[in-house]
């Protein structure tokens, strides 16, 4: 099976603001960074793909796969960052940001959820794919999602994936042969 982990593109929002779940809208360079997504695409056919209800995410899910049946998943959006969620980081009580911060991957933000708990989530989302070595699933998501994945099939330490460069527009194929062997192909646009 190959699975294609598509980013979405840049999202309109004002610098240092906390994002998540917050469904934000894409910012103007939109047609022009789809393009160089889909040309990466060009010369493949999807059998599956899913997308991430957010609408930063469906709107690119829509532009390069106008044409296929679109599937959305709650299990692939990003974090949720509860409270934090429209919040410049700047403005976050310091008392609740060094907590998260002394262990992300376990404590959650405050009414929101932890790293271990987005990786759960992807883990029941990547359980639920049908392993067909024949088809192909492109996976319009966020770059939380495409971590989680990573630390799956790269099994690196969840502490790690923060360390991968995954810009906006990113493509991440995941080619699975085996239980055993997988490849993982870094694409920028």
């Amino acid at each position: 099976m190959e699975i294609w982990l598509i980013r979405h593109t840049t999202p309109h929002f004002e610098k240092g603001i906390c994002y998540g779940q917050l469904d934000l809208d894409v910012n103007d360079a939109f047609k022009a960074e789809a393009k160089q997504i889909k040309e990466h695409l060009s010369d493949t056919s999807f059998d599956l793909v899913y997308s991430s209800p957010l609408l930063r995410c469906r709107k690119l899910a829509n532009e390069l796969f106008p044409n296929d049946d679109l599937k959305y998943s709650n299990l692939i959006k990003e974090i949720d960052f509860g409270d934090w969620e429209g919040k410049y980081w700047s403005s976050i009580p310091q008392d609740e940001m060094k907590q998260w911060s002394a262990d992300y991957v376990s404590n959650p933000v405050p009414n929101g959820e932890s790293f271990e708990q987005l990786i759960q989530r992807t883990n029941a989302f990547i359980g639920g794919l049908k392993h067909n070595s024949n088809e192909k699933a492109a996976i319009v998501t966020h770059s939380g999602i495409i971590r989680a994945f990573l630390i799956k099939y790269l099994q690196i330490p969840p502490t790690k994936a923060f360390s991968l460069d995954l810009s906006f527009g990113c493509i991440v194929k995941i080619t699975i042969h085996s239980e055993e062997y997988q490849q993982v192909k870094f694409i920028k646009p």
